[in-house]
């Protein structure tokens, strides 16, 4: 994957080919709104902020942030499930997940999210869920 991000002390530069976004995921997120939502959000320094926006404002921040969460968030489990498959422990995956690796349980039910996503068991993903 070529995604790159381009720094200067002025301006940002998102890049990607189409080979890199065969689903269009990225250009969705770009094009909807949804990362330039997310990244205002990031930049609001507290609740304040976020409740002082105009409520057409706030609307729509939350709609695309969502959406974009959503998607992170399936991608997230996806990821958990092949690198769980890959060999890494419940201890390595909840310290990548948590930043603690004793939240075996919590990182066990992003686990098993995404097994169900995929439409699979631990049984079928051919690992046990010790």
């Amino acid at each position: 994957m070529t995604v790159s991000v381009n720094r200067t002390a002025k301006v940002t530069t998102l890049t990607w080919t189409r080979t890199d976004d065969p689903q269009s995921h990225i250009t969705q997120a770009v094009e909807g709104g949804h990362l330039e939502a997310a990244l205002t959000l990031l930049g609001l320094q507290d609740y304040r902020d976020l409740a002082s926006l105009p409520k057409a404002q706030r609307a729509k921040l939350l709609r695309h942030t969502a959406a974009l969460a959503d998607e992170l968030t399936r991608r997230v489990r996806h990821l958990t499930v092949a690198h769980r498959h890959r060999g890494a422990s419940w201890a390595e995956l909840a310290l990548l997940l948590m930043d603690d690796s004793e939240a075996h349980s919590t990182t066990r039910s992003i686990y098993n999210a995404g097994l169900r996503q995929m439409g699979l068991t631990s049984t079928d993903a051919g690992t046990a869920n010790a």
